[in-house]
């Protein structure tokens, strides 16, 4: 049986029962396959203290009866897997191996080490490669010699750095030296950033202080090894004038002297590099002349607000504060796209499914940057943006939710006042601007600004907004009528379906299929849908993926196009690899192309629907149409009570 999905048929076990379909989908195989896995399975755990119990329609489940010789069997898994035995774990392996070795390697002592055919390694070879180019990287081959890698020392490092990053298991145990066993060394190395960064008063975020580390973790071992940084002459000029190198030599005198390491000045420039590259700039920085923002930079800012609006027509121009931040991300932004750095991002799930808008206006702006720079901007660069943009649409938001209201009164202008001075005092939170006026001028007044008409007398002429009725002074009992109908909400997301765009029983196998299915569902129901309109949804699809977990996929055109918002739902008879997650439900939105609608509370919603793994489920097992109304009935509500 093989032993590595002898250990994943166990992860995915558990002391209740689940289904072997359930596993063999998890794992990929079939589920004929699981159950004689099962069986020869339970033969080797009777004889280590467990055992899978089997029952019809309920499935599977671990029993543990020996907890100590269970334990040691599991240990013992463990340990005997030195060998990588799946073909992520060859890529892995493969891809270390290369890295940290200086020499040709032939192919037939590759084979030997992972003992596998030839055929076998070029496929693992063929993912190597894919990766490694990510990074600059390539792998030369010449007869007679074998294989090698061919990259600078900054690629290279870099490379390494992300693999002891991620949090998989090395294949390189004891004798690694880039494995991250010395934790004596770190300390030592954190201790120096630590007192060196509070000299200089500089900041990074934790995940950037940890990579660092690693960072110069691994410099100092390809050092000591020969393996040194090179940096062009007119890098190596441009770097000494940032504000970084200062900072940077003083670490590298102190890694010098607890390290007994020689550095080359071309070491100071690449730590510099690194520095200013992660560095966290605020407002604050900006204020005391420690950033310059140059002109092109802020140039750069207009753009990607100018495209932000031509897309959603969502106008955020004046928006100064947002402007500041933009143009301070930048600045170490451009010195991570100089050198192809990458900021991990570990809120990026978090930030494309709780905060979808915001991340589609960074994915809009980040094309301007792509243009600039002649790069591909990373998924984690884009999420770093999106808080910004998020932060923009909140206090957008705020200003439009604050009511305004016109305050009308039949006993004179004395009592309106005192009316006004109590309607700030219970409900200010809820009121932007108020406005007074008598009976007879209601017909005169300007209602496009007003929400609200709260009176004290009957009105009869004709107003286009709610009126309140209310007593000529609000005593306690009116206090919570009123704040009712001020934080009144109507629905917000019906008006967005359509049943005959909730597609169900589908049976489709690519992404493309599916969506071109959609968009011809879509022209039966809007007959003025642009004829470019599946270009449009293909064109954001190349942008960044809409995959987000949880069996979902959210695809949508690169800009605002249609006349009304709407949204089409596609459930799959089974789910689909989309990019590299698999979809089952795919929710297509377009917004309307109008710079009045108001659409925060509709992405709200969705995406409280859409994380919620229950509501995804139940979805998917009943598709239900009055249950998704539902659904959003109950977020809604959820919301108001906040």
């Amino acid at each position: 049986m093989n032993e590595e999905r002898t250990k994943q048929i166990i992860n995915h076990l558990s002391s209740e029962f689940v289904g072997s379909d359930w596993i063999a989908a998890k794992i990929g195989v079939s589920s004929k396959t699981i159950r004689n896995d099962i069986k020869e399975l339970n033969k080797v755990l009777k004889t280590h203290g467990a055992v899978i119990e089997t029952k019809p329609r309920k499935g599977l489940r671990l029993i543990v009866q020996d907890s100590q010789a269970y334990q040691a069997y599991l240990q013992s898994l463990t340990i005997t897997s030195v060998i990588p035995s799946s073909f992520d774990q060859r890529v892995e392996y493969l891809q270390e191996y290369l890295l940290n070795t200086r020499d040709w390697v032939k192919i037939e002592d590759l084979c030997d080490q992972l003992y596998v055919s030839q055929s076998n390694l070029s496929n693992c070879l063929k993912e190597v490669r894919k990766r490694l180019k990510s990074y600059n990287i390539d792998i030369i081959s010449r007869p007679g010699y074998g294989l090698k890698i061919q990259g600078t020392e900054f690629d290279i490092r870099l490379c390494i750095t992300h693999i002891a990053s991620e949090p998989i298991k090395s294949f390189f145990v004891e004798n690694d030296k880039f494995s991250l066993s010395s934790k004596q060394t770190l300390r030592k190395i954190s201790d120096i950033l630590n007192q060196c960064f509070y000299r200089h008063d500089y900041h990074m975020s934790d995940i950037s202080f940890q990579n660092l580390i690693i960072h110069i973790y691994i410099a100092l071992h390809r050092i000591e090894n020969g393996q040194e940084a090179k940096l062009s002459e007119s890098q190596f000029e441009e770097i000494k004038k940032w504000n970084e190198y200062d900072l940077s030599k003083e670490i590298v005198e102190q890694l010098a002297k607890k390290f007994n390491v020689t550095f080359a000045p071309d070491e100071i420039g690449y730590i510099a590099i690194h520095l200013a590259a992660k560095r966290i700039v605020s407002l604050d920085d900006a204020t005391e002349g420690n950033t310059v923002i140059s002109s092109d930079v802020y140039e750069m800012v207009s753009h990607m607000l100018q495209a932000v609006y031509n897309a959603y027509k969502i106008d955020l121009m004046d928006d100064l504060d947002l402007r500041m931040t933009l143009a301070l991300h930048l600045v170490p932004f451009g010195v991570r796209m100089d050198y192809d750095i990458v900021l991990r991002n570990p809120l990026l799930k978090d930030i494309k499914t709780k905060y979808t808008l915001a991340y589609n206006l960074a994915v809009v702006a980040s094309d301007e940057l792509c243009k600039h720079y002649n790069k591909r901007i990373k998924e984690d660069e884009i999420g770093y943006f999106a808080l910004h943009f998020n932060l923009a649409l909140e206090r957008k938001n705020q200003k439009k939710d604050s009511k305004n209201i016109l305050i009308v009164c039949g006993t004179g202008r004395g009592t309106a006042q005192l009316l006004l001075y109590q309607f700030k005092e219970n409900f200010g939170k809820y009121l932007n601007k108020i406005t007074t006026c008598d009976a007879l001028s209601v017909a005169k007044q300007n209602f496009d600004n007003i929400d609200y008409v709260i009176t004290t007398v009957p009105i009869h002429t004709k107003v286009p907004v709610p009126i309140l009725e209310i007593q000529t002074f609000v005593d306690t009992k009116d206090v919570k009528n009123i704040h009712k109908f001020l934080s009144q909400r109507p629905s917000v997301m019906e008006k967005y379906f359509h049943e005959d765009l909730f597609l169900t029983n589908i049976q489709l196998d690519t992404k493309e299929e599916v969506l071109q299915y959609m968009v011809d569902k879509i022209r039966k129901v809007y007959k003025d849908i642009p004829y470019d309109f599946y270009d449009a949804i293909i064109h954001r699809e190349n942008q960044a993926v809409t995959e987000f977990g949880n069996l979902v996929a959210i695809p949508h055109p690169y800009k605002a196009m249609t006349s009304k918002t709407f949204v089409c739902i596609c459930i799959l008879d089974k789910p689909i690899f989309w990019d590299k997650k698999k979809v089952q439900l795919i929710y297509l939105m377009s917004m309307e192309n109008n710079p009045n609608r108001d659409l925060m509370s509709f992405y709200k919603i969705t995406s409280k629907l859409l994380v919620n793994p229950t509501y995804v489920h139940e979805l998917i097992q009943k598709k239900d149409f009055n249950m998704l109304l539902g659904l959003f009935g109950k977020i809604e509500e959820e919301l108001e009570e906040l």
